[in-house]
């Protein structure tokens, strides 16, 4: 068990090297680490390699210019959203008046209220659930010997990380349903508990992007890939429309808004809508391309 763990760990190592080396040497390490016993050395070296990838990237054959990773884009994009839900949380005037201001206008106060937390943890859910037929298909891909190491590889890999994303999803989820239904001793009023949705759910997408990206390491696992996308992307509109209704409310209530509350709601949504189409484009696009691969020249 534990030279197999290792064996996973060296093959993880993989994903630190640059798209283009992965392109042209993955394939040829991933068979060099699965025919040879995996250690901590085989490990350091690995790491080793990967920094020295991305030193000399202008080097490696069929590189172009090097862009900002997705990843780095996406944690960027998370930091700021929860930076951005900071100065709301304490804009506490303007969080309850906006909120007593559309609730005298009648119940659909409360009824886009309801359908903003509803559509929230719609978005959530399915998130979750997204990846679901994708790890089906890489247990069952590393049980059969009838596929190739390149898939059995990347299925493990594909587990390994999902094991990894259990905590840091879970963790994003439970602050959300504290700060939205339970009393988490933060005055957001029923207002920041319509809202607060929309500044975790597109932190769970990105936390679980990570599956669907790499199993797109394997041809075989595209047709899963581009599915997973297709469902964060029902995810993204759950997500917009939610913010819709976040809206309508801030609408009913302006007039109890400071102009900077205003702003910062309205740069959370686009901020969130944003995040969340791309990690949806993200995984179809990545899909399509390796279903690519395998259609006939």
């Amino acid at each position: 068990m534990g030279a197999r763990m290792m064996r996973a760990v060296a093959e993880a190592m993989l994903s630190l090297y640059p798209k283009p080396w992965r392109e042209r040497y993955g394939e040829e390490v991933a068979d060099l680490i699965a025919s040879r016993p995996a250690r901590v050395r085989t490990v350091l070296d690995l790491i080793k390699g990967a920094a020295d990838a991305w030193v000399h990237y202008r080097h490696v054959p069929g590189a172009g210019g090097l862009t900002v990773p997705l990843a780095a884009v996406l944690a960027c994009a998370g930091a700021g959203l929860w930076l951005l839900w900071n100065p709301g949380v304490r804009d506490v005037a303007s969080l309850h008046g906006v909120w007593a201001e559309a609730a005298s206008l009648g119940p659909i106060a409360g009824k886009m209220r309801n359908m903003a937390q509803t559509w929230f943890v719609m978005a959530g859910v399915i998130a979750v659930l997204s990846v679901g037929p994708l790890l089906h298909t890489c247990l069952a891909a590393m049980r059969r010997s009838v596929h190739g190491p390149l898939t059995r590889m990347t299925a493990r890999r594909v587990i390994m990380t999902a094991a990894l994303l259990v905590v840091p999803v879970g963790l994003v989820g439970l602050v959300f349903v504290n700060l939205a239904f339970l009393d988490a001793g933060y005055p957001v009023g029923p207002l920041g508990e319509a809202m607060v949705g929309g500044f975790h759910v597109p932190l769970i997408m990105a936390l679980v992007l990570p599956l669907p990206m790499t199993a797109a390491g394997a041809p075989s696992l595209g047709s899963d890939v581009r599915g997973t996308g297709q469902i964060l992307a029902s995810a993204a509109i759950c997500n917009a429309l939610a913010w819709g209704a976040v809206a309508v409310l801030l609408v009913l209530g302006l007039e109890k808004a400071s102009w900077s509350f205003v702003a910062m709601v309205a740069l959370s949504a686009l901020v969130s809508v944003w995040m969340a189409a791309l990690v949806a484009r993200s995984a179809i696009r990545r899909g399509t391309t390796v279903m690519g691969l395998l259609s006939p020249a």
